[in-house]
């Protein structure tokens, strides 16, 4: 052998990897370390290719905003089981990976991967990501990333909820929005869970299914039976609002703490703001 048990010591702490699979490079490489280290990060590749179908149900979710909170980002990181949520590594990967986002202004996961990482081995986060996968054993990848910034009057804001397991953030600009107010709309929005901000953004494919769904659902119903054309109009369209759009879109939902007695949209009203942009960040979306 052309190296020493200093040399596989050393060689773990380059790579992350397993004792034994350090010392197996050394030996297939003739302890040259660099072509040790090569060895060893295309294993953990090839390793991470492996594991990339399997269900990544657990995750952990960071935020990061500036001083003057004109700038935040959030990401979430998943895996596939708690225990490693609470390894070091993991939790290490997802504090570095929001600090990156954040100083890039990352706004997307295929964004976010391509950003430089600088711990002398991975060049990028995605690489990073990968030996880190193959290090623990585990399915990860990163869930969802979202930089907003605010110029002028406004703020970004959000809310991680105590398990870092879900968390929203908001840019809302203009009027005299608080972070408390911030905060408050991102709880409702994790609790209620829309999918857009405004009915614009859901797809016409979506709505036309929906509504020739509640069509059909009205003509089956023997109670519209004899019922004027326009009467059933209106109350197909009353459905539509209260039941498809009123569940999905976030400015048109009920008011999570007064039980939808108020409209989100009145709250942005009485706070005199807009919002311009949000995200909801949660295990499994």
């Amino acid at each position: 052998m052309d190296f020493s048990a200093k040399d596989v010591m050393k060689l773990r702490q380059m790579t992350g990897a397993g004792m034994m699979d350090c010392k197996k490079a050394l030996i297939e490489t003739g302890g040259d370390m660099e072509a040790a280290a090569d060895l060893i990060r295309k294993s953990l590749g090839a390793k991470a290719a492996k594991k990339a179908g399997r269900a990544t149900g657990e995750g952990l979710v960071r935020e990061r905003y500036s001083d003057d909170q004109k700038k935040g980002t959030m990401v979430i990181v998943l895996c596939e089981t708690e225990p490693v949520t609470k390894t070091e590594d993991f939790v290490s990967f997802v504090d570095k990976a929001a600090d990156v986002a954040f100083a890039t202004g990352a706004n997307s996961v295929e964004e976010l991967e391509q950003q430089a990482w600088d711990d002398g081995e991975s060049a990028t986060v995605g690489e990073a990501l990968k030996a880190l996968i193959g290090r623990i054993g585990e399915n990860m990848k990163l869930g969802h990333v979202a930089t907003f910034t605010v110029d002028g009057d406004g703020l970004v804001g959000g809310y991680v909820h105590f398990n870092h397991k879900t968390g929203a953030l908001v840019s809302l600009t203009g009027g005299t929005a608080t972070n408390d107010h911030a905060k408050d709309l991102c709880q409702h929005i994790v609790f209620a869970k829309p999918i857009a901000k405004s009915r614009e953004e859901i797809s016409e494919d979506e709505i036309a299914k929906e509504t020739a769904f509640l069509k059909e659902q009205l003509a089956e119903d023997p109670k519209m039976a004899g019922k004027p054309e326009q009467a059933i109009a209106g109350i197909l369209k009353g459905r539509l609002d209260k039941n498809f759009f009123g569940e999905r879109v976030l400015l048109e939902q009920g008011w999570y703490r007064d039980g939808g007695k108020t409209k989100v949209q009145d709250h942005l009203n009485e706070w005199n703001a807009d919002l311009s942009a949000f995200a909801l960040f949660q295990i499994g979306a």
